[in-house]
């Protein structure tokens, strides 16, 4: 075959293809998969970011800057965009951040990061501190603490690294428990049920448990 008609054929080939992938309906975006995710605000968050793929040229998504769009929302840890060209899909794949407090009105993960909730709701302590490092420090306390008693804590406040007061709900009425630092735990909450189960502490709102050898109720 002479040489002009393979330059020829070559450049046939290149440009059909180039006006598939470009221009043509047969390779565009027919579905859109989401993965990891399936609270429909978070998705519609998602849809928002990125736009409406839908009729898009899968050759003019760019699944790296795509998914580097997506992690730039605050509740995702990271992200991952896919095409696939026999199906003519996108499949976006969502690691959504999991809170473990709200701090500031706003989640806290346990990597410290403070992200908006979106779309979930989450049954975590209310955590009140003068910086994210002490409010982190505060929610790896509450969840070092027995489940039995860490369901009825609702609410943390953090001065210091070393001076912890919780809000614990009861089956009369709530008690402020100051815990002090998160040294001696299981002797500290030892203490606060003894004391908060005797019948002459019934009318108490305090119970003051920083030195647990030593405690005071108010």
């Amino acid at each position: 075959m002479p040489r002009l008609v393979k330059i020829l054929i070559s450049a046939v080939v290149v440009a059909a293809l180039a006006y598939l992938l470009g221009w043509s309906s047969v390779f565009t975006v027919k579905k859109v998969e989401f993965n990891g995710i399936t609270n429909q605000g978070q998705i519609l968050a998602v849809e928002k970011k990125i736009g409406n793929l839908n009729g898009i040229k899968l050759a003019r998504i760019e699944p790296r800057q795509m998914a580097s769009s997506i992690k730039s929302i605050s509740w995702v840890k990271n992200a991952d965009v896919s095409r696939d060209w026999f199906s003519s899909s996108v499949r976006i794949s969502v690691d959504a951040r999991v809170p473990i407090g709200v701090f500031g009105g706003r989640y806290i993960d346990s990597a410290g990061v403070v992200f908006d909730p979106i779309g979930t709701s989450a049954k975590v302590p209310s955590v009140d501190a003068p910086n994210t490092e002490i409010g982190l420090l505060a929610i790896e306390l509450f969840t070092s603490l027995p489940e039995d008693f860490r369901q009825n804590v609702t609410s943390l406040r953090a001065t210091s690294a070393a001076d912890f007061t919780m809000a614990i709900k009861g089956p009369q009425k709530a008690l402020i428990l100051r815990f002090g630092s998160a040294d001696d735990k299981e002797l500290k909450i030892k203490v606060f049920k003894a004391l908060a189960a005797l019948d002459e502490n019934k009318n108490i709102s305090t119970i003051d448990v920083s030195a647990p050898h030593a405690p005071i109720v108010k």
